[in-house]
């Protein structure tokens, strides 16, 4: 849903967030389709025993996969200060939540058909009887997304970034791998509305074209 309103002139550095979340939006939905993309074709291998043999390509699909998804997922929680992660803008939110206040968020629905919404929408996650975000709110995301996303940190710096040594301590799994993949998209979802009153409920997207079409073409001719 587009922005359903005029915001006023607003900080700087809620500016500056909001340009990031365009950044981070592209880098989870990259991820976000990568992951439906994998489990797809995993389906496909399972219900068709024709497929179900070892393979050289199998082994690179997963390794690339696993790869390009951790290092991916490694990068939303670096905060060095010519990062853009989503961990760095729920650390600034957190220690400045006065800039995200009821005033700036009522703004964003004036002249809509839901402009009498706006308060109430803003009490969902503004401080008790308050005029900002709650940072309680924030802190439980930003530690909720530290502690997932740890998992995959260690091994995309030790295995993954470049070869370590010493061994990670933590082999993450291809679930806890999809549990950070979901939850990023579940904390850009909740900021995009806290941020700019836009709703949606994935950053997966409905394409318009059958991207399964091209298995069901035979990629090398038969010589008979």
């Amino acid at each position: 849903m587009s922005k359903i309103g005029g915001p006023q002139k607003i900080d700087k550095r809620l500016t500056k967030w909001i340009s990031w979340l365009d950044v981070i939006k592209a880098e989870i939905q990259d991820l976000v389709i990568a992951k439906h993309t994998f489990h797809e074709v995993q389906k496909m291998i399972v219900e068709n025993s024709r497929l179900q043999n070892p393979n050289l390509f199998y082994r690179y699909f997963t390794s690339a996969y696993v790869s390009h998804v951790v290092i991916g997922l490694r990068r939303q929680i670096k905060t060095d200060p010519e990062s853009i992660s989503l961990v760095l803008l729920l650390q600034e939110l957190e220690k400045t939540p006065e800039l995200l206040n009821r005033k700036y968020y009522v703004s964003l629905y004036e002249g809509s058909a839901v402009e009498f919404l706006a308060n109430g929408d803003f009490e969902k996650f503004a401080v008790p009887n308050g005029d900002h975000i709650d940072p309680a709110i924030v802190k439980a995301d930003l530690q909720k997304l530290r502690d997932t996303i740890r998992c995959c940190e260690e091994f995309a710096d030790k295995r993954i970034a470049h070869r370590d040594k010493r061994d990670p301590k933590i082999l993450p799994t291809y679930n806890e791998v999809d549990a950070c993949i979901d939850l990023l998209d579940e904390l850009y979802v909740q900021y995009l509305l806290r941020f700019q009153a836009k709703k949606m409920n994935s950053l997966l997207p409905t394409l318009q074209y059958d991207w399964k079409e091209i298995f069901r073409i035979p990629w090398i001719p038969s010589k008979d």
